[in-house]
C-alpha cells in the first residue's frame, strides 16, 4: 500500500509522530469497529473492510515512521558535524557495518546449527529403530538364531548316516 494512501486513511499529516499515528488508528477503530454494527450485516461487512484497511495502513505508517526516526538522527549528526567530524561519521558507518555483519553471521550459524541438529536427530532415530528391530528378532521365540541351530544339527546327521 502506498504510504500517502496510508496517511490519508489514518487522516494524518506527513510529519506526524508515532504517537499521533497511534491515536489516529485508535480513533478509526472506535468509529469503524464491526461490533457497533451487529444489527446490520451490510454495515458490519463495510466496517470489517474499513478496519482491515486501517490495520494495514497503521502497520505501514508505523514501520515508515520508525525507520524515518532511525535515519533522521544520523542525518542530523552528519549535517551538524560538518566536514571536521569525518572520523565520527566513519565510526558510525563502521558500527552499522559491524552490526550487519554480526547479524548475518548469527543467521548463518543458526541455520547451520539447525541443519546439523536435524541431520543428527535423523541419524540417531534411524539407529534407535535399527537397534529395536534387532532386539525384536532376538527376543521372539523360534527366531532366526534357533532356526539356524536346528538346521545345522540336521545337516550333520544326514552326512554321516
Amino acid at each position: 500500500m502506498d504510504i500517502r494512501r496510508c496517511f490519508e486513511i489514518l487522516e494524518l499529516d506527513h510529519d506526524a509522530s508515532p504517537d499521533e499515528a497511534k491515536q489516529a488508528y485508535k480513533d478509526i477503530v472506535n468509529v469503524w469497529h464491526p461490533d457497533r454494527f451487529s444489527h446490520n450485516p451490510r454495515l458490519r461487512h463495510k466496517a470489517e473492510e474499513k478496519l482491515k484497511e486501517a490495520n494495514l495502513a497503521y502497520e505501514t505508517v508505523k514501520s515508515f515512521l520508525s525507520s524515518q526516526q532511525r535515519v533522521e538522527p544520523h542525518q542530523e549528526r552528519a549535517s551538524q558535524a560538518g566536514a571536521g567530524s569525518e572520523a565520527e561519521q566513519n565510526k558510525a558507518e563502521a558500527k552499522d557495518k559491524t552490526e550487519a555483519a554480526v547479524e548475518a553471521g548469527t543467521r548463518i550459524i543458526l541455520s547451520v546449527w539447525s541443519y546439523l541438529s536435524t541431520r543428527l536427530r535423523r541419524i540417531v532415530d534411524s539407529q534407535v529403530q535399527a537397534f529395536k528391530a534387532e532386539l525384536e528378532t532376538k527376543v521372539k521365540p523360534g527366531g532366526s538364531d534357533q532356526g539356524q541351530r536346528q538346521s545345522r544339527g540336521r545337516e550333520k546327521g544326514k552326512g554321516r548316516g
